[in-house]
């Protein structure tokens, strides 16, 4: 309703009975000014969309007043998810020089499927989070899972994105109410089994989830067969069958892979410096990462290394890059040894 215009305190009364008789009329007649739109985060500096196949894609239209285009209202809702996941914001983000990027891949029947991003500061030891989404669009809202969380599991399930094997795998490989704890992890290390390479690093990260390795003959292949998702150009992801997947870092001569699914020692890139999703390097080498999908808490998210079995050696967390690796009876290895690759 309009404001009225406060009235002089000795105003005559035949004066008040008109000035309150035009408010009420002009009250009556004067729509309710709506509240303006709360902008869409896609307007912010440190967001990116990308729209792949954009001409195939069978977005839903949206009445939302807060963005654009079918793709900026999708964009929102999984933005809203990342920031919750991450307990943050975008202004915060951007203080630390991280941008959010969200690609859509597909679209069909009100359900889309993509990839979310949070790079890390370009030229930081920081790590980029990177998550696989899947969103079903109902009346006018989008309802966002991302990968690791049941939601996630029950869109992909019920949607028809995704050929039929892949979408039945990844949604149960993934879902936190499915997985079982394990402490045998079942994967090899990120190039040939029976080959070495130098381990550059020992675990490293948040929460030493990452090994860094080079040399040999500098070809990242996957620890494990499962579904491989490349999440940006030099960044790959595979989900296994086991309830766990490895992530593949700063590839060059990169395989592009939108889902494939993949055999043990499948080729993925060679060992290089790609920053596509930003971080730092100091040398050509594969960024080797462990994820877990079997504790609802942190569903998705890196694991540490310590105490665990990968292709043959276990790891023993130290200081940022260091600790080490060891096998029963054939010895230890330090950050700068040469490490074989026994398989799982």
């Amino acid at each position: 309703m309009a404001l009225l215009t406060p009235t002089p305190r000795f105003l005559p009364v035949g004066a008040l009975t008109v000035t309150m008789a035009a408010a009420l009329l002009a009250g009556a007649s004067t729509p309710v000014s709506a509240q303006p739109a709360a902008p869409s985060h896609t307007t912010a500096d440190n967001v990116e969309v990308i729209v792949e196949n954009a001409e195939t894609l069978d977005l839903p239209s949206t009445l939302s007043t807060t963005s654009e285009t079918a793709e900026d209202a999708l964009s929102d809702a999984v933005i809203d998810d990342v920031l919750a996941e991450r307990d943050t914001g975008l202004s915060a983000l951007a203080d630390q020089e991280r941008d959010v990027r969200v690609d859509i891949r597909e679209a069909a029947d009100g359900a889309a499927f993509g990839v979310a991003i949070v790079t890390a500061p370009m030229g930081a030891e920081e790590d980029p989070d990177a998550w696989l989404f899947a969103a079903e669009h109902e009346a006018s809202d989008w309802t966002v899972g991302l990968e690791g969380t049941e939601e996630f599991s029950s869109i992909l399930a019920e949607s028809t994105l995704l050929a039929d094997e892949e979408r039945e795998t990844v949604a149960t490989s993934t879902d936190p109410s499915d997985v079982a704890p394990a402490s045998y992890v079942g994967v090899g290390l990120p190039f040939a089994i029976g080959s070495s390479m130098i381990m550059t690093g020992g675990p490293h990260g948040e929460v030493g989830q990452s090994a860094d390795f080079a040399g040999g003959a500098g070809q990242a292949r996957a620890s494990r067969g499962g579904y491989a998702y490349s999440l940006c150009d030099g960044w790959t992801r595979v989900i296994h069958d086991n309830g766990f997947s490895t992530d593949y870092y700063h590839l060059e001569d990169y395989q592009w892979l939108p889902g494939n699914d993949v055999g043990t020692g499948h080729y993925l890139g060679t060992q290089g410096n790609s920053l596509c999703a930003g971080g730092s390097t100091t040398g050509a080498h594969i960024h080797y990462s462990l994820r877990a999908y079997n504790d609802p808490n942190a569903a998705g998210w890196f694991v540490s290394l310590n105490g665990r079995t990968l292709g043959g050696w276990t790891f023993v967390q130290g200081n940022q890059y260091g600790g080490y690796a060891y096998r029963d009876g054939v010895g230890t290895i330090y950050p700068g040894g040469s490490m074989y690759n026994y398989g799982f």
